[in-house]
């Protein structure tokens, strides 16, 4: 398998875009350089087409928002049509507030709900109003990502050029750590805006862990904000927060929403929603209610429920999970390898091993799963294009290279066999 094209293309693109993408997480040196694809031609349901002509099963799937598969003909149609009525105007569509009425139809915190264009943006928007309801600053965060502005990002290792007092303002925990979070609100309430958090993060969440955390905020007078960019539409049609009955004061919402169309929603309570009613505590965006990806959404909310798509990913999902422990049990990997995780949703965990760091053992899984058709990312996100014959053929190389994996650690031959440039970089979340 080659990947010259690919090469040759990221060559260009390292002259003029900064890390030769302007999507972090896919950055080039999240990938084995030389053997594995950087640029993708097309996809079709859960299938990519590199620009050299190879093909993978995919399950990234776009970083999480395709959650129907690639180029689904229903969605790619509604959001066409948006196109052809002129996709966005001088004030807005009639599809804006129907999308609103029916987010607030599943969602159980929602009451109202404002739209934007990516998950950033919308996260802002929850801190704004807990801030302003609240009259207090700081934000406690618990584990995961929730985008590149300056609230949170100064927090993280990746806060160059975010003025450094802004840190002062951010508290932030581990996920699971209960005690942690208590001893925190305990000592700090008075000055607490909000919890925001993703509800599954890759672990799932300790018995009581979530309905610990909403008594504390309820009883401390902090906003309770659900990031749902990856559980939305995953776990349940009304997100984590439905299929594990906590409800948020406030959610944000993209990726599985639109099936990949650009669109992010804002959804909660009303007496913090209206707080946007005041010109002063402001939230816009010129391109948030262009109508195909609205159309789009509204679109795959329907299919979700009408094909039962959830149901049947949770189903593949769980097949792949159950398989992948059996491989791990199999090659007596348990020390350094494990898969946690809801099925529609789950990671490998690995660390490092005689000697040879997590990246490495990454590199080396990665480049022998793309030479066996499948894009190895150390994550599963199920769409309904999944079915048991990617999951079998999946499992069936995962089997393979995880063999080659253990023996190449046990004669301590891993690092010569890594191919191209190994992965040099973490991904964004926690674990």
């Amino acid at each position: 398998m080659k990947f010259d094209r690919s090469m040759e293309i990221y060559k260009k693109a390292l002259d003029v875009i900064p890390m030769g993408t302007s999507t972090f997480s896919k950055n080039p040196n999240l990938f084995v350089i030389g053997a594995s694809p950087l640029y993708i031609q097309s996809a079709k349901g859960c299938m990519l087409y590199d620009v050299d002509g190879n093909e993978f099963i995919d399950y990234s799937m776009a970083l999480g928002p395709i959650i129907l598969g690639y180029a689904n003909a229903e969605v790619n149609k509604a959001a066409k049509k948006g196109i052809d009525e002129g996709l966005v105007y001088t004030v807005s569509s009639p599809e804006e507030s129907m999308l609103a009425e029916r987010l607030i139809e599943i969602i159980p915190c929602a009451e109202m709900v404002r739209f934007c264009k990516n998950g950033s943006d919308v996260c802002e928007g929850a801190i704004r109003l807990a801030r302003n309801y609240t009259q207090k600053l700081k934000i406690m965060t618990v584990g995961g990502y929730h985008g590149f502005h300056d609230w949170f990002i100064v927090s993280t290792p990746r806060n160059k050029g975010v003025p450094k007092v802004m840190a002062e303002w951010i508290l932030p925990h581990d996920y699971n750590d209960i005690d942690a979070i208590e001893k925190t609100i305990s000592a700090q309430s008075n000055e607490i805006a909000a919890l925001i958090m993703e509800p599954v993060i890759n672990y799932e969440p300790k018995p009581g862990f979530l309905e610990r955390i909403r008594e504390l905020t309820e009883k401390n007078n902090i906003v309770l904000i659900y990031d749902e960019m990856k559980t939305g539409f995953r776990l349940h049609i009304g997100g984590a927060q439905k299929y594990l009955n906590v409800v948020p004061d406030l959610a944000v919402y993209a990726k599985g929403l639109s099936n990949g169309f650009p669109l992010s929603a804002l959804a909660g309570k009303k007496h913090l929603m209206k707080q946007f009613e005041d010109e002063s505590c402001f939230f816009s965006g010129s391109y948030a209610t262009e109508k195909a990806s609205l159309n789009a959404a509204l679109k795959t909310l329907e299919i979700l429920e009408r094909d039962k798509v959830i149901e049947q990913n949770w189903k593949m999902g769980d097949i792949l999970k159950r398989g992948v422990r059996k491989i791990i049990n199999k090659h007596n990997l348990h020390e350094f390898v494990n898969i946690v995780g809801f099925p529609p949703m789950t990671h490998f965990v690995m660390v490092d091993y005689k000697g040879f760091t997590v990246n490495e053992i990454r590199s080396f899984v990665q480049q022998e799963c793309v030479k066996r058709g499948v894009l190895f990312v150390g994550y599963h996100h199920i769409c309904f294009a999944h079915r048991k014959k990617h999951i079998d053929r999946t499992l069936k190389v995962y089997d393979e290279v995880m063999s080659m994996l253990k023996q190449s650690l046990d004669d301590g031959s891993l690092r010569d066999k890594i191919e191209g440039k190994p992965i040099s970089a973490f991904s964004v979340r926690s674990n």
